[in-house]
């Protein structure tokens, strides 16, 4: 993981300029032990690098740290993939 606030907390960059739908993005998973939840939830956080708001998309929840690693590498450059998942989550779901 590429960075941590804690062994509950991870963070990965997944890019550094993705565009989507005329906003350019940084595009980041995090994965966080959470209250009731088995396992690892996942996020994705696209941070716009000019204006525009703040997305988040819900993954599914993953059973270990070798699936939050694995997701990372799957998601890592299929920049169609993190467009599509951006639209979702600006979709609200």
């Amino acid at each position: 993981m590429a960075l941590s606030r804690s062994s509950s907390w991870k963070e990965h960059r997944l890019a550094n300029r993705l565009a989507c739908d005329g906003t350019e993005y940084s595009v980041d998973l995090v994965a966080r032990k959470a209250t009731g939840v088995e396992g690892w939830k996942m996020t994705l956080v696209y941070l716009p690098r000019g204006e525009g708001q703040e997305i988040k998309a819900e993954l599914p929840n993953a059973a270990s740290t070798a699936e939050v690693r694995r997701l990372v590498t799957e998601l890592e450059g299929a920049e169609d993939r993190l467009r599509d998942l951006c639209r979702q989550g600006a979709a609200g779901g």
